[in-house]
This record gives structure tokens, sequence and C-alpha cells, in this order.
């Protein structure tokens, strides 16, 4: 009954305002557009972001949508694209990479010691990872690797910013591998540039990955940066240039990497400025408008 509601509502949107494009940016919104652009005397080109790279079922509904409803679909990531274009009725040319944007000089802005008096961190060794505690970001793989390196970096201490269906669980995953003193939960912050301004490292271990918002807030802000190969990842970090991609579901190799840029800071530091610069080539508000534009004038004058 709300996705009737909301075909008829956005049917009645097309007709009133006479729009030149509908772009969606989710499941539901594209469902509800497609179908009320399906069944409306005006038919505008629709367009679709896909932000994730969970999988689409291959049924006849999502055959129709994806294949024939969609007039382009926007990926965030390389990955999302190659994951799309694979489909046999995805026409490549129906197909583009935007990345999403961040705003650079926010993450710069931080005020740095103040997260560090807030949780009695002075002195130590900080890596931090921010986001959702949920399965797909890997967090119990990031406390089996401290666990692996506590003894090594005494003065190591993980600090987790935010909050999630997981939060209960990790906290005592991180009691039973009896690292909790090394370990700060934070809960939801929305002073995360003040958090990435007192972190020495970001850490991301996820086991999926549509592009990485936190990896570039954290790239912005110019961190030496440890993420998983997965996902849109890689159009971010360049291991060996600009930070280290490690295998997903390894600690092994994610303690050796934290190792790593702990004993070599310089090193660390140009990952660091590297990281911000090409966030700052590539991830700009002012690209994603340039190049959104172009898919639209493209539709526009095939329509």
């Amino acid at each position: 009954f709300s996705l009737y509601n909301d075909i008829r509502k956005i049917g009645e949107l097309i007709e009133k305002e006479r729009f030149d494009i509908v772009h969606t940016h989710g499941s539901q919104d594209s469902w509800a557009a497609a179908l009320a652009v399906r069944f409306a005397k005006r038919r505008p080109p629709i367009i679709r972001t896909k932000h994730n790279i969970f999988p689409i079922q291959d049924h006849f509904a999502n055959r129709w949508l994806y294949g024939k409803a969609m007039d382009s679909i926007i990926c965030i990531s390389g990955a999302i694209y190659e994951y799309c274009a694979a489909k046999s009725y995805i026409a490549r040319e129906k197909l583009s990479v935007i990345h999403s944007a961040v705003d650079a000089e926010r993450f710069t802005k931080g005020n740095p010691g103040r997260i560090r008096t807030e949780y009695n961190l002075d002195g130590k060794f900080i890596a931090g990872i921010t986001g959702r505690l949920c399965q797909e970001k890997g967090h119990r793989f990031l406390f089996d690797a401290i666990k692996k390196i506590k003894d090594r970096i005494p003065e190591l201490a993980l600090l987790v910013v935010g909050t999630g269906t997981l939060y209960q669980k990790l906290m005592e995953y991180a009691r039973e591998l009896e690292i909790g003193e090394r370990i700060v939960f934070t809960g939801f912050r929305k002073d995360i540039p003040d958090v990435l301004a007192d972190l020495d490292l970001f850490v991301m271990p996820s086991v999926s990955e549509g592009l990485g918002t936190a990896v570039l807030e954290a790239a912005a802000a110019s961190l030496p940066i440890i993420a998983s190969n997965v996902g849109g990842i890689p159009d971010i970090i360049q291991t060996g240039v600009n930070g280290l991609l490690v295998p997903p579901e390894n600690p092994d190799a994610l303690s050796e990497a934290i190792l790593t840029l702990y004993s070599q800071r310089e090193r660390a530091t140009i990952f660091g400025k590297a990281a911000r610069e090409h966030v700052q080539r590539n991830f700009s508000e002012s690209a994603l408008g340039r190049k959104t534009e172009e898919v639209y004038l493209k539709l526009i004058q095939k329509s």
C-alpha cells in the first residue's frame, strides 16, 4: 500500500512539474519512480545511483528494472561498475562511474588533543575505525590483530567510533580476547574531524564496501590508512602509494601492516599526504557535480 501511494505521488509530481530527469538513490524509490514513469503520460529518463555492492537477484522484476526501466546507472566505485556490467541484462553503455564526494576541507579543521584528553589517551599510539558496528566492517578481525601485537606496541590504543547491531557483542569479544583495556568504544559521535585529528592511524578492515566513505574522510584528514582490498576501497587507496591494502578477514596481514606503519612513521606521513591529494583531485564535490551533469545532458539530448 505504501509503495502504491509513492507511485501515485511521484506520478503526479512528474505530470505537474514536468521534470526532465528522475534520479533515484535507493531500492524503494527506484521501484516507485520506475513504475510511476511506466504508467505516466510523460516519461522522463530515469537514473539510478547504486551506492552498494549488495547482490542484484536475477529474477524477472530486477531484469526489467535494471535492464529496461533505468536509462542510466551511476556506480560510485569501479567494483560496483564491474558487478553491474557482468549482468547480461545491463548494457555497459548505461553504466558510468561517479565517485561519492567528500568535503576535504572539513576534515582538516579538527581540534587536536580534545579526544585524547576526553578519553585519557595522552601518550598513546591511537589507531581508529569509524562507522557502523556491523558484520560488513570487519571489527572482529581488527580486534584479533590488536591481540596479536598488543605486547609489541605497549602504547597502542584502538578507538572504535560508532554504534550498531554488534555494539554489545564487540565489547564482549574484546573482553574475551583480553584487550578490553586497549579499546575505547565511543558510541556515535558528530565530531568526526576532531576524532580524526587525534588518530595516528586509520584502519578499515571491511569484508564488503561499496566505496568507503569513512576511508575518504580519513584520507581527507591526511591520515595513514590500512584497509581491506575489497569493493571500492582500491579506488581510494593504492597500496604502497597512499596507504596499505590487506586481504579481507586476515588478522595476520592487518597486524603486520599496523606494525609496519607504527615503525615507519615517515613513510606513514607520506602516505597520509598522498591520500589527501588523491581525494582532493578525484573525490571533490565539483567533480561529482560536473560528471553528474554530463550524464544528465547526455540523457536529455537522447530523449
